[in-house]
């Protein structure tokens, strides 16, 4: 077998809606999946506890318990078509109210124990400071809107006390990256309060972490300014790789 050959064989298959929601085997016996409507208390709770002040947005937390959050993008995973994503997105950008339409690009992610209690949450969002800073630069609202469909936001990662040390955040990190890059997203990025120490573990999970109060460019992604954070905040970000 060439290396060609052998690197094609051991290439992550495509995910599916299904997939995501059946969800996998993750960390000390629990299951990495998308959140479920009876997750969402559970979750937000979680989120809470990790003293940043982070729950979920109320327009959020609504479409998890009535499952239409992640919609588009569960339109988009699996599809024979390859504009599904862009089409549901469309659809959802024109029916609906913009905080509600932009919740169907958000993804929320649980890690359950054998209980199916929620012991991890990991909730990545639209980029809502990302739009608001095009719009006051010019861009068409609707232009600005299309961002998030090549923009996430980490907005809350927390695990319970007693999972923590088994790797859980890692693996709720590495999942959602997978949905993204399968959608084709070019950034995910987040902040965390620098006095959490929080740098070398989001930096061995392949992002690239800021000093306190710096910033980093989006021209990559064709922006004409940058994203950074308070003097007390550190900034993460994982850029999809060039080819």
């Amino acid at each position: 077998m060439s290396k060609y050959t052998a690197k094609k064989a051991r290439q992550t298959p495509p995910l599916s809606a299904g997939r995501l929601r059946e969800g996998w085997p993750g960390p000390a016996g629990t299951r990495i999946r998308l959140a479920r409507p009876q997750d969402a208390e559970a979750a937000d709770v979680l989120m809470d506890t990790t003293g940043d002040g982070v729950r979920f947005m109320p327009v959020l937390r609504a479409a998890i318990e009535d499952g239409t959050a992640a919609s588009t993008m569960l339109a988009g995973l699996g599809a024979a078509n390859p504009n599904a994503y862009y089409d549901a997105a469309a659809v959802a950008f024109t029916d609906r109210l913009m905080n509600e339409a932009l919740t169907t690009v958000c993804l929320t992610l649980v890690a359950t124990d054998a209980q199916d209690r929620t012991v991890g949450v990991l909730s990545a969002t639209a980029p809502g400071t990302v739009i608001d800073m095009a719009t006051n630069h010019g861009l068409d609202p609707d232009k600005a809107m299309a961002l998030s469909l090549f923009i996430a936001k980490v907005h809350g990662l927390a695990v319970a006390e007693p999972a923590r040390g088994h790797g859980i955040a890692a693996t709720l990190l590495k999942r959602i990256w997978q949905v993204y890059q399968q959608l084709g997203y070019q950034l995910l990025y987040g902040s965390y309060e620098a006095d959490r120490n929080l740098g070398t573990f989001y930096s061995r999970n392949g992002y690239t972490v800021h000093a306190p109060g710096a910033s980093f460019s989006l021209e990559r992604v064709a922006l004409p300014f940058g994203l950074g954070a308070g003097d007390d905040q550190c900034m993460f970000a994982r850029w999809r790789p060039r080819h």
